[in-house]
Protein backbone atom coordinates (compact mmCIF):
# COMPACT_ATOMS: atom_id res chain seq x y z
CA UNK A 1 0.00 0.00 0.00
CA UNK A 2 1.45 3.17 -1.28
CA UNK A 3 2.01 5.61 1.69
CA UNK A 4 2.74 8.67 0.23
CA UNK A 5 0.18 10.87 -1.87
CA UNK A 6 0.47 11.47 -5.87
CA UNK A 7 1.20 14.77 -6.72
CA UNK A 8 -0.96 15.18 -9.80
CA UNK A 9 -2.30 18.10 -12.43
CA UNK A 10 -5.00 17.85 -15.04
CA UNK A 11 -5.60 19.83 -17.96
CA UNK A 12 -8.84 20.03 -19.35
CA UNK A 13 -11.60 19.85 -16.45
CA UNK A 14 -14.34 20.67 -18.36
CA UNK A 15 -16.75 18.46 -20.71
CA UNK A 16 -15.99 15.16 -20.35
CA UNK A 17 -12.92 15.74 -18.49
CA UNK A 18 -15.41 16.54 -15.08
CA UNK A 19 -15.43 12.82 -15.11
CA UNK A 20 -11.62 12.47 -14.57
CA UNK A 21 -11.40 15.72 -12.16
CA UNK A 22 -14.32 14.13 -9.66
CA UNK A 23 -12.33 10.85 -10.12
CA UNK A 24 -8.89 12.41 -8.90
CA UNK A 25 -10.96 14.44 -6.21
CA UNK A 26 -11.98 11.19 -5.08
CA UNK A 27 -8.91 9.54 -5.39
CA UNK A 28 -7.39 9.20 -1.52
CA UNK A 29 -3.76 8.63 -2.89
CA UNK A 30 -3.95 12.22 -4.96
CA UNK A 31 -3.12 15.71 -4.24
CA UNK A 32 -4.37 17.62 -7.08
CA UNK A 33 -1.13 20.51 -7.49
CA UNK A 34 -2.89 22.75 -10.33
CA UNK A 35 -5.28 22.61 -13.11
CA UNK A 36 -5.81 23.77 -16.59
CA UNK A 37 -8.81 24.69 -19.04
CA UNK A 38 -9.58 26.81 -21.87
CA UNK A 39 -12.54 27.87 -20.17
CA UNK A 40 -11.85 30.54 -17.60
CA UNK A 41 -14.93 30.16 -15.73
CA UNK A 42 -14.48 26.30 -15.54
CA UNK A 43 -11.22 26.53 -14.34
CA UNK A 44 -11.70 29.23 -11.73
CA UNK A 45 -14.98 26.94 -10.53
CA UNK A 46 -12.71 23.97 -10.47
CA UNK A 47 -9.99 25.33 -9.21
CA UNK A 48 -11.79 26.71 -6.20
CA UNK A 49 -13.55 23.14 -5.72
CA UNK A 50 -10.10 21.65 -5.74
CA UNK A 51 -8.53 24.25 -3.23
CA UNK A 52 -5.59 24.39 -6.03
CA UNK A 53 -3.83 26.73 -8.13
CA UNK A 54 -5.58 27.30 -11.53
CA UNK A 55 -3.43 27.91 -14.72
CA UNK A 56 -4.57 29.84 -17.77
CA UNK A 57 -1.59 28.63 -19.77
CA UNK A 58 -1.24 24.40 -19.81
CA UNK A 59 2.54 24.78 -20.12
CA UNK A 60 3.17 27.14 -16.86
CA UNK A 61 0.92 24.44 -14.86
CA UNK A 62 3.66 21.78 -16.05
CA UNK A 63 6.13 24.34 -15.28
CA UNK A 64 5.47 25.81 -11.80
CA UNK A 65 3.35 22.52 -10.80
CA UNK A 66 5.79 20.10 -11.86
CA UNK A 67 3.47 17.47 -11.03
CA UNK A 68 4.52 13.94 -10.71
CA UNK A 69 1.61 12.68 -13.27
CA UNK A 70 -0.47 15.03 -15.57
CA UNK A 71 -3.95 13.79 -16.68
CA UNK A 72 -4.68 14.99 -19.76
CA UNK A 73 -8.69 15.65 -21.17
CA UNK A 74 -8.41 17.82 -24.25
CA UNK A 75 -8.44 17.25 -28.19
CA UNK A 76 -5.83 15.16 -29.72
CA UNK A 77 -3.79 17.66 -31.42
CA UNK A 78 -3.08 19.34 -28.52
CA UNK A 79 -2.68 16.34 -26.63
CA UNK A 80 0.35 15.15 -28.30
CA UNK A 81 2.04 18.26 -27.86
CA UNK A 82 1.33 18.04 -23.94
CA UNK A 83 2.58 14.25 -23.87
CA UNK A 84 5.89 15.39 -25.06
CA UNK A 85 6.24 18.15 -22.75
CA UNK A 86 5.33 16.11 -19.36
CA UNK A 87 7.62 13.76 -20.45
CA UNK A 88 10.73 16.44 -20.77
CA UNK A 89 9.57 17.61 -17.37
CA UNK A 90 9.52 13.65 -15.72
CA UNK A 91 5.74 13.89 -15.60
CA UNK A 92 3.93 10.57 -16.26
CA UNK A 93 0.96 10.65 -18.15
CA UNK A 94 -2.79 9.45 -18.53
CA UNK A 95 -4.96 10.84 -21.00
CA UNK A 96 -8.27 10.52 -22.94
CA UNK A 97 -8.58 8.02 -25.68
CA UNK A 98 -7.17 7.70 -28.85
CA UNK A 99 -3.89 7.97 -27.69
CA UNK A 100 -2.65 9.52 -30.94
CA UNK A 101 -3.89 10.34 -34.36
CA UNK A 102 -1.76 8.50 -36.73
CA UNK A 103 0.22 5.25 -36.16
CA UNK A 104 3.33 7.34 -36.66
CA UNK A 105 2.53 9.51 -33.88
CA UNK A 106 1.72 7.20 -31.31
CA UNK A 107 4.81 5.28 -31.74
CA UNK A 108 6.47 8.24 -30.97
CA UNK A 109 4.96 8.89 -27.97
CA UNK A 110 5.13 5.87 -26.76
CA UNK A 111 9.15 6.05 -27.20
CA UNK A 112 9.30 9.34 -26.04
CA UNK A 113 7.98 8.43 -22.48
CA UNK A 114 10.09 5.28 -22.59
CA UNK A 115 12.94 7.34 -23.21
CA UNK A 116 12.07 9.93 -20.39
CA UNK A 117 11.53 6.37 -18.04
CA UNK A 118 8.04 8.07 -17.33
CA UNK A 119 4.16 5.86 -17.81
CA UNK A 120 1.96 6.51 -20.57
CA UNK A 121 -1.76 5.43 -20.26
CA UNK A 122 -5.17 6.19 -22.30
CA UNK A 123 -8.18 6.22 -20.70
CA UNK A 124 -9.85 3.06 -22.28
CA UNK A 125 -12.93 3.11 -19.58
CA UNK A 126 -14.56 0.22 -21.06
CA UNK A 127 -11.89 -2.18 -19.78
CA UNK A 128 -12.58 -1.00 -16.37
CA UNK A 129 -16.78 -1.33 -16.90
CA UNK A 130 -18.26 -5.04 -14.99
CA UNK A 131 -19.94 -6.57 -18.27
CA UNK A 132 -16.71 -6.03 -20.65
CA UNK A 133 -13.97 -7.21 -17.90
CA UNK A 134 -15.86 -10.17 -16.82
CA UNK A 135 -16.14 -10.93 -20.76
CA UNK A 136 -12.51 -10.86 -20.89
CA UNK A 137 -12.51 -13.42 -17.96
CA UNK A 138 -15.15 -15.97 -19.45
CA UNK A 139 -14.01 -15.79 -23.03
CA UNK A 140 -11.94 -18.70 -22.66
CA UNK A 141 -15.21 -20.82 -22.08
CA UNK A 142 -16.03 -21.01 -25.36
CA UNK A 143 -13.31 -23.05 -26.31
CA UNK A 144 -12.15 -21.74 -29.81
CA UNK A 145 -13.87 -18.60 -30.68
CA UNK A 146 -15.05 -18.50 -34.59
CA UNK A 147 -16.98 -15.12 -34.24
CA UNK A 148 -17.51 -12.03 -32.68
CA UNK A 149 -19.32 -8.95 -33.41
CA UNK A 150 -19.28 -5.40 -31.68
CA UNK A 151 -20.81 -2.35 -32.28
CA UNK A 152 -21.31 1.38 -30.98
CA UNK A 153 -23.70 3.50 -32.23
CA UNK A 154 -24.75 6.95 -31.38
CA UNK A 155 -26.15 10.64 -32.52
CA UNK A 156 -23.27 12.92 -32.11
CA UNK A 157 -25.35 15.94 -33.79
CA UNK A 158 -24.74 18.37 -36.21
CA UNK A 159 -21.93 20.22 -34.53
CA UNK A 160 -18.98 18.61 -34.68
CA UNK A 161 -15.81 20.93 -34.25
CA UNK A 162 -12.73 19.15 -34.03
CA UNK A 163 -14.01 15.87 -34.76
CA UNK A 164 -14.93 17.23 -38.34
CA UNK A 165 -10.95 17.58 -39.07
CA UNK A 166 -9.23 14.55 -39.77
CA UNK A 167 -5.80 16.81 -39.12
CA UNK A 168 -6.80 17.85 -35.63
CA UNK A 169 -7.77 13.94 -34.46
CA UNK A 170 -11.43 13.53 -35.63
CA UNK A 171 -13.03 10.69 -37.40
CA UNK A 172 -16.17 7.87 -36.07
CA UNK A 173 -13.62 5.13 -35.66
CA UNK A 174 -10.99 6.84 -34.23
CA UNK A 175 -12.67 8.56 -31.74
CA UNK A 176 -15.93 6.56 -30.99
CA UNK A 177 -14.81 3.57 -32.59
CA UNK A 178 -11.41 3.32 -30.59
CA UNK A 179 -13.51 1.74 -27.27
CA UNK A 180 -15.01 -1.24 -29.23
CA UNK A 181 -12.19 -1.82 -31.49
CA UNK A 182 -9.83 -1.79 -28.31
CA UNK A 183 -12.07 -4.25 -26.41
CA UNK A 184 -11.67 -6.35 -29.63
CA UNK A 185 -7.86 -6.50 -29.74
CA UNK A 186 -8.52 -6.77 -25.93
CA UNK A 187 -9.75 -9.82 -26.29
CA UNK A 188 -8.59 -11.58 -29.34
CA UNK A 189 -5.44 -10.05 -29.93
CA UNK A 190 -4.19 -7.92 -33.40
CA UNK A 191 -6.14 -9.12 -36.36
CA UNK A 192 -4.24 -10.05 -39.43
CA UNK A 193 -5.87 -8.44 -41.80
CA UNK A 194 -8.66 -5.31 -42.04
CA UNK A 195 -11.05 -4.48 -44.57
CA UNK A 196 -12.95 -1.30 -43.94
CA UNK A 197 -15.56 0.91 -45.58
CA UNK A 198 -16.50 4.17 -44.43
CA UNK A 199 -19.14 6.89 -45.02
CA UNK A 200 -20.15 10.48 -44.40
CA UNK A 201 -22.65 12.47 -45.19
CA UNK A 202 -24.95 11.31 -42.44
CA UNK A 203 -25.50 14.20 -39.24
CA UNK A 204 -28.54 15.52 -38.51
CA UNK A 205 -28.96 19.15 -40.08
CA UNK A 206 -28.97 21.67 -37.78
CA UNK A 207 -32.46 23.93 -37.28
CA UNK A 208 -33.78 25.58 -40.56
CA UNK A 209 -33.12 29.37 -41.08
CA UNK A 210 -29.53 28.58 -39.67
CA UNK A 211 -27.26 30.90 -42.01
CA UNK A 212 -23.50 29.55 -43.60
CA UNK A 213 -20.92 30.87 -41.68
CA UNK A 214 -17.40 31.51 -43.23
CA UNK A 215 -16.55 27.81 -44.13
CA UNK A 216 -19.43 25.68 -44.08
CA UNK A 217 -21.34 23.95 -46.80
CA UNK A 218 -23.73 25.56 -48.77
CA UNK A 219 -27.44 24.97 -47.79
CA UNK A 220 -28.25 21.37 -48.69
CA UNK A 221 -30.78 19.87 -49.70
CA UNK A 222 -33.21 20.71 -46.83
CA UNK A 223 -32.23 24.11 -46.89
CA UNK A 224 -30.25 23.75 -44.02
CA UNK A 225 -26.37 24.43 -43.72
CA UNK A 226 -23.64 22.14 -42.63
CA UNK A 227 -20.14 22.96 -41.91
CA UNK A 228 -17.64 21.41 -43.80
CA UNK A 229 -15.48 18.36 -42.55
CA UNK A 230 -13.15 15.70 -43.81
CA UNK A 231 -14.00 12.93 -40.93
CA UNK A 232 -16.03 9.85 -41.66
CA UNK A 233 -19.45 8.96 -39.96
CA UNK A 234 -19.65 5.48 -40.41
CA UNK A 235 -17.15 2.78 -40.73
CA UNK A 236 -17.83 -0.96 -41.21
CA UNK A 237 -14.76 -3.10 -40.26
CA UNK A 238 -14.27 -6.86 -40.83
CA UNK A 239 -11.08 -8.00 -39.11
CA UNK A 240 -9.80 -12.08 -39.90
CA UNK A 241 -7.78 -14.10 -37.29
CA UNK A 242 -5.53 -17.22 -37.64
CA UNK A 243 -7.48 -19.83 -38.07
CA UNK A 244 -11.49 -19.91 -38.66
CA UNK A 245 -11.64 -16.37 -36.35
CA UNK A 246 -13.60 -13.42 -38.04
CA UNK A 247 -14.37 -10.16 -36.04
CA UNK A 248 -16.67 -7.13 -36.83
CA UNK A 249 -17.25 -3.33 -35.83
CA UNK A 250 -19.72 -1.48 -36.93
CA UNK A 251 -19.00 2.12 -35.60
CA UNK A 252 -21.45 5.46 -36.19
CA UNK A 253 -21.85 8.47 -34.65
CA UNK A 254 -24.81 9.35 -36.58
CA UNK A 255 -27.78 7.53 -35.48
CA UNK A 256 -29.93 7.39 -32.00
CA UNK A 257 -30.13 5.22 -30.29
CA UNK A 258 -27.18 4.96 -28.16
CA UNK A 259 -26.47 0.96 -28.76
CA UNK A 260 -22.94 -0.63 -27.95
CA UNK A 261 -21.89 -4.23 -27.45
CA UNK A 262 -19.48 -7.19 -28.23
CA UNK A 263 -21.15 -11.18 -28.78
CA UNK A 264 -18.76 -13.82 -28.92
CA UNK A 265 -19.45 -17.26 -30.57
CA UNK A 266 -17.69 -20.43 -30.02
CA UNK A 267 -17.56 -23.98 -29.85
CA UNK A 268 -19.14 -24.36 -26.59
CA UNK A 269 -21.42 -21.42 -26.85
CA UNK A 270 -22.20 -17.72 -26.54
CA UNK A 271 -20.83 -14.54 -24.50
CA UNK A 272 -22.97 -11.26 -24.97
CA UNK A 273 -21.69 -8.29 -22.91
CA UNK A 274 -22.03 -4.54 -22.71
CA UNK A 275 -21.06 -1.76 -19.78
CA UNK A 276 -23.03 -3.61 -16.85
CA UNK A 277 -24.07 -7.18 -18.20
CA UNK A 278 -22.17 -10.43 -19.08
CA UNK A 279 -24.27 -13.10 -20.43
CA UNK A 280 -22.40 -16.95 -21.10
CA UNK A 281 -24.64 -19.56 -22.87
CA UNK A 282 -23.89 -22.95 -23.89
CA UNK A 283 -24.37 -23.97 -27.58
CA UNK A 284 -28.72 -24.34 -27.30
CA UNK A 285 -28.85 -21.26 -26.01
CA UNK A 286 -29.32 -21.81 -22.28
CA UNK A 287 -27.77 -19.44 -19.84
CA UNK A 288 -24.60 -20.76 -17.83
CA UNK A 289 -23.95 -17.53 -16.23
CA UNK A 290 -25.18 -13.94 -15.99
CA UNK A 291 -23.69 -10.49 -14.85
CA UNK A 292 -26.06 -7.92 -14.20
CA UNK A 293 -24.54 -4.71 -12.09
CA UNK A 294 -26.20 -1.46 -12.33
CA UNK A 295 -23.44 1.18 -10.99
CA UNK A 296 -22.82 5.10 -11.10
CA UNK A 297 -21.25 6.42 -13.96
CA UNK A 298 -18.77 7.95 -11.97
CA UNK A 299 -17.13 4.00 -10.46
CA UNK A 300 -15.30 2.83 -13.71
CA UNK A 301 -13.27 6.46 -13.54
CA UNK A 302 -12.79 5.77 -10.24
CA UNK A 303 -11.88 2.73 -10.77
CA UNK A 304 -9.22 3.38 -13.71
CA UNK A 305 -7.71 6.32 -12.44
CA UNK A 306 -6.59 4.28 -9.08
CA UNK A 307 -5.38 1.90 -11.08
CA UNK A 308 -2.78 4.39 -12.38
CA UNK A 309 -1.95 6.24 -9.72
CA UNK A 310 -1.19 2.95 -8.04
CA UNK A 311 1.22 1.63 -11.52
CA UNK A 312 3.12 5.87 -11.22
CA UNK A 313 3.23 5.04 -6.77
CA UNK A 314 4.60 1.42 -6.65
CA UNK A 315 6.74 1.89 -9.64
CA UNK A 316 5.01 -1.39 -11.54
CA UNK A 317 6.78 -2.21 -14.80
CA UNK A 318 3.44 -3.83 -15.85
CA UNK A 319 0.18 -1.29 -15.98
CA UNK A 320 -3.27 -1.16 -17.51
CA UNK A 321 -3.83 0.44 -20.69
CA UNK A 322 -0.35 1.37 -21.38
CA UNK A 323 0.61 3.39 -24.50
CA UNK A 324 2.38 0.48 -26.17
CA UNK A 325 -0.90 -1.74 -25.52
CA UNK A 326 -2.66 1.03 -27.23
CA UNK A 327 -0.39 0.94 -30.29
CA UNK A 328 -2.05 -2.10 -31.05
CA UNK A 329 -5.02 -0.38 -31.66
CA UNK A 330 -3.99 2.23 -33.57
CA UNK A 331 -2.47 0.23 -35.74
CA UNK A 332 -5.75 -1.70 -36.18
CA UNK A 333 -7.31 1.51 -37.11
CA UNK A 334 -4.37 2.81 -39.41
CA UNK A 335 -5.06 -0.25 -41.39
CA UNK A 336 -8.68 0.31 -41.37
CA UNK A 337 -8.53 3.72 -43.15
CA UNK A 338 -5.95 2.74 -45.23
CA UNK A 339 -8.55 -0.45 -46.55
CA UNK A 340 -11.00 2.07 -47.11
CA UNK A 341 -8.83 4.11 -49.28
CA UNK A 342 -7.40 0.90 -51.07
CA UNK A 343 -10.13 -1.27 -51.80
CA UNK A 344 -8.18 -4.36 -50.34
CA UNK A 345 -7.52 -5.90 -46.71
CA UNK A 346 -4.87 -4.39 -45.08
CA UNK A 347 -1.97 -5.81 -42.24
CA UNK A 348 -1.53 -4.14 -39.07
CA UNK A 349 1.64 -6.24 -38.51
CA UNK A 350 2.81 -4.58 -41.73
CA UNK A 351 2.38 -0.87 -40.61
CA UNK A 352 3.71 -1.64 -36.90
CA UNK A 353 6.48 -3.26 -38.80
CA UNK A 354 7.16 0.05 -40.77
CA UNK A 355 8.17 1.32 -37.41
CA UNK A 356 10.01 -1.49 -36.38
CA UNK A 357 7.57 -2.72 -34.02
CA UNK A 358 6.35 -6.07 -33.15
CA UNK A 359 3.24 -6.49 -31.85
CA UNK A 360 4.88 -8.60 -28.38
CA UNK A 361 6.86 -5.69 -28.40
CA UNK A 362 3.69 -3.45 -27.62
CA UNK A 363 2.41 -5.92 -24.47
CA UNK A 364 5.64 -5.08 -22.42
CA UNK A 365 3.89 -3.53 -20.20
CA UNK A 366 0.24 -5.44 -20.02
CA UNK A 367 -0.06 -6.71 -16.68
CA UNK A 368 0.06 -10.93 -16.63
CA UNK A 369 -3.24 -12.75 -16.57
CA UNK A 370 -2.91 -13.37 -12.85
CA UNK A 371 -1.86 -9.41 -12.33
CA UNK A 372 -5.63 -8.10 -13.34
CA UNK A 373 -8.03 -8.38 -11.00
Amino acid sequence: MPEQLLQAAQIGVGGFGGNTFRALRACPLVELRGLADADPAVLAAAAQEAACTGYADDRQLLVQSRPQAVFLAVPPARASQLVRLAARWGAHVWKEAPLARTLAEAVELCRTADAAGVKLAVGTQRRFMPGYRRARALIQRLGTVYLLQAHHLFNWGPVLGWRGDRAAGGGALLEVGWHLLDLTVWLLGLPETVYAVASTGQRTAPARGTRAAAGEAPAGAGGDNLPVYDTEDTVVALMRYPGSLTATLAVSRSFSPVSEGITAYGQSGSLSAGPDRCILRDRDGSVVEALERTEPPADVFDRQVEAFVRAVLEDRPRYECSGWENVLTMATIEAAYLSDRTGQAESPAALLAGYNVRPRDCLKHAPQPEETP
